[in-house]
């Protein structure tokens, strides 16, 4: 399945700073490339309000969605991705994607982490002065899609290894990278479907 069909893509923007009213005392997490270096983003270094929301070019994305960066200078390097839990506003560098019914959040979440080097080599814009993501290849990135069964067996053996990771912050450097390296072969190893194992939907 194409990452355009795998469920309803946001864009996002930035509210104008000359209206405070829509950033002072603001409650929606407004999510931007600095805000991109975790799995899970439950929170944003900058904040809107409501009033911004309706009034201004960037919208409210519902709860899990998955957050993708599209132009950033970190664009030379990987391809930031995340599972966003709670609804947030993203800025104008930034999509995101709610999945259909039949596709778990944190599954489409693992699978675009795994596949991010690959994205990047087949929708990365060539020339320009900031790398940026060309969203007609990242929508025609195709991506397998297993049952929902699949899925959840799949997540439940990554979620493990994605929370023992997260946890060793007081590990030796080496064993947080053996942990991040153990974690990378097991995705990559579940996550890679033969063509003709993955039912069409």
């Amino acid at each position: 399945m194409t990452l355009r069909d795998v469920g309803t893509w946001y864009g996002g923007g930035t509210p104008s700073k000359s209206h405070s009213d829509y950033w002072e005392n603001g409650t929606i997490p407004w999510v931007s490339p600095k805000d991109m270096g975790r799995p899970i983003v439950d929170s944003a270094q900058d904040y809107i309000t409501e009033d911004a929301i309706e009034n201004s070019s960037t919208k409210l994305v519902p709860a899990n969605s998955i957050a993708i960066v599209v132009r950033s200078s970190i664009l030379d390097k990987l391809l930031p991705s995340a599972l966003i839990p709670v609804p947030v506003a993203l800025n104008q560098d930034m999509k995101a994607v709610i999945p259909h019914n039949h596709i778990m959040p944190s599954y489409l979440a693992h699978m675009i982490r795994s596949r991010g080097e690959d994205i990047l080599r087949a929708a990365r814009k060539t020339g320009g002065s900031v790398a940026s993501i060309e969203s007609s290849k990242l929508f025609s990135f195709y991506v397998p899609i297993p049952h929902l069964d699949e899925q959840k067996r799949i997540v439940t053996i990554l979620d493990k290894f994605d929370t023992l990771t997260s946890s060793i912050t007081e590990g030796l450097p080496r064993e947080i990278e053996l942990r991040q390296k153990q974690y990378e072969y097991y995705r990559d190893l579940l996550l890679s479907f033969p063509q003709s194992s993955i039912p069409s939907h």
